[in-house]
């Protein structure tokens, strides 16, 4: 499997205090292994005992961790690597040290390994009132938007998703200029909760454009505008150049894929497109404490400047 490698420390992590664990201390993994998402039956030894493991606990390099049946768990680790294990058995953090990967020499996939984790733990990964939602129906009229407010895209994959309404019929997705016009409707079955447009022709980059989604039974009744822009050519075309050679490192058909993917695109304000990766990353394994979060806790932490956005 190929999995990331390298952190680069982002200066303006702001640094918040999770159940004894702060993000700076996250941050300081250099000298230790940290468990970034778990499920199931996992253990740490810990001296002559062995010990139930949580997202954020940290393991020197001579300790080991126990995988049960079904379990699984992803660790960052010390020298800035990332694995996913899955297999039943034990394993110390050297042996893991000892493989190597195509990611390990990737600067490009090394600077989301921390990051990741960071955001997982600020999500409240690791902390016993942690909870997840997944995709949520509500009873309501209007469906609620999920791409978080502020969103970039490329002008060509504008992806916009929302939760599910019972008895909806469908829905119709409306987007409007600064002016309040319509420029784009779209329309889908009742089975679809996401739309994946291209606007090239419709929009110019560094605008705010405003969505909503009504249901096809209560077309009237219209969700909350959100914002989203599209990037101007030089900046999509950069980012675009930064993502291929991350794709060429990462296995994107594992959560741990994902979920650095994710990281990726939450770092560049790209926030629909990481809602898109934490999901998979969430569907690939779940019920695994850490992805959930991710997915989760992403508009929140948009909302909260928990996510710088690179000039």
């Amino acid at each position: 499997m190929r999995f990331a490698a390298f952190f680069h420390v982002m200066n303006r992590l702001k640094v918040l205090p999770v159940t004894g664990l702060s993000l700076m201390g996250a941050l300081l993994w250099a000298q230790t292994a940290t468990i970034l998402a778990l499920r199931g039956d996992v253990q740490v030894e810990q001296g002559n005992a062995w010990v139930k493991a949580a997202v954020g606990m940290k393991l020197q390099e001579n300790q080991k961790i126990k995988i049960g049946p079904q379990a699984y768990a992803a660790l960052i680790l010390p020298g800035n690597k990332a694995r996913e294990l899955k297999e039943p058995g034990t394993y110390s953090i050297n042996q893991l040290l000892a493989q190597t990967t195509k990611a390990d020499n990737n600067p490009y996939a090394a600077r989301y390994t921390g990051y990741v984790l960071n955001q997982a733990i600020a999500s409240g990964a690791g902390r016993p009132t942690g909870k997840t939602l997944g995709a949520v129906t509500r009873s309501t009229m209007a469906p609620s938007p999920l791409t978080p407010a502020q969103s970039a895209f490329f002008a060509e994959k504008v992806i916009l998703q929302w939760d599910r309404v019972p008895g909806s019929e469908g829905y119709r997705v409306e987007i409007l200029d600064e002016t309040g016009q319509v420029i784009h409707t779209e329309e889908v079955s009742a089975d679809r909760h996401r739309v994946e447009l291209n606007l090239t022709s419709k929009v110019k980059p560094n605008t705010c454009y405003y969505w909503s989604v009504s249901t096809r039974r209560y077309p009237t009744i219209k969700s909350n505008r959100t914002c989203f822009k599209v990037l101007p050519a030089d900046k999509a075309q950069a980012l675009k150049n930064e993502e291929q050679e991350l794709l060429r490192s990462l296995d994107t058909q594992t959560a741990l894929g994902q979920a650095l993917l994710g990281a990726f695109y939450e770092q560049n304000g790209l926030y629909g497109y990481a809602l898109n990766a934490y999901q998979q990353a969430a569907a690939l394994e779940p019920n695994t404490e850490g992805y959930a979060e991710l997915r989760d806790g992403l508009s929140q932490r948009v909302v909260k400047n928990l996510t710088p956005v690179k000039e």
